[in-house]
């Protein structure tokens, strides 16, 4: 089974992109729910799933996985 990161790597990018599930759903010809519960990490995500959602957020698989959404913020202390 796939890290459950990366089901919120999934949902992290595509709020990013300012994308809606309906949207992302109808893109990969699936229901709502059936969409919603990829995002949640409900069912188990296969790999030709993953690059059909990898083509709709216009992002790597490898960034799929990579994601950490603190590198938006500058994270480094004050000296």
């Amino acid at each position: 089974m796939i890290k459950s990161n990366v089901y919120i790597n999934i949902r992290k990018i595509r709020e990013l992109k300012n994308l809606t599930r309906e949207y992302v759903a109808e893109e990969l010809k699936m229901s709502m729910s059936g969409y919603g519960k990829i995002e949640r990490g409900d069912v188990d995500l296969t790999v030709s799933k993953l690059i059909e959602i990898s083509k709709v957020l216009d992002v790597s698989i490898e960034f799929i996985f990579k994601f950490d959404v603190s590198i938006f913020f500058n994270d480094t202390k004050a000296q």
